[in-house]
């Protein structure tokens, strides 16, 4: 028989992730991420915006301007605030490493944010990804609670990359775009 949720016997940290959204019935409750895919979804979204946190610590370190580095850590914090926001909606405790795709994330950034130019972009690169993880999540069967983090840390998401975007653009900082002949011949 499971065990409901916030079942005093069950450890958060070595739960699974069925333990954590099953009650004693078996069956999903009451405004719980009863979904299965919903709350990957959800737990995706705290491993990436724990990735984003590390992200744009490297990112605006590596960045002279500060207002840059401003701004980076004000996105810095947005993410911060979404892992805190999600996993309390949950109930769980967060977990005290990243996953293997965040490590990735984070290594990118490190070493692809190299000065102003290069943080932005990589961030814009982040950001791209979040945005779509977040949109992905709203497309799955949420409660109207959850539903709504979801769908404010979007609108976080969708102002982080506008920014990124427009900088980008407004110092001239766009790549141009490699030509289909040269694409195909790499």
């Amino acid at each position: 028989m499971a065990n409901a949720p916030g079942d005093p016997s069950i450890d958060p940290d070595k739960a699974t992730t069925e333990e954590l959204v099953t009650d004693e019935a078996g069956s999903s409750g009451e405004g719980s991420l009863g979904d299965m895919a919903a709350l990957e979804q959800i737990n995706w979204l705290i491993l990436l915006d724990m990735a984003a946190v590390d992200a744009y610590r490297a990112a605006s370190g590596a960045c002279k301007t500060p207002e840059l580095m401003e701004q980076l850590e004000a996105f810095r914090e947005d993410h911060a605030r979404h892992v805190r926001e999600l996993s309390d909606a949950l109930g769980t405790a967060l977990p005290d490493q990243p996953d293997d795709r965040g490590v990735c994330i984070r290594r990118y950034t490190e070493l692809s944010a190299r000065e102003d130019r290069t943080a932005l972009v990589a961030m814009r690169g982040n950001e791209e990804l979040t945005n779509s993880a977040y949109a992905a999540a709203l497309a799955s069967d949420l409660p109207a609670d959850v539903r709504r983090i979801v769908e404010a840390n979007w609108q976080d998401e969708r102002r982080h990359i506008r920014w990124i975007s427009e900088e980008i653009r407004r110092r001239g900082w766009e790549l141009p775009e490699v030509p289909p002949t040269l694409a195909e011949a790499a």
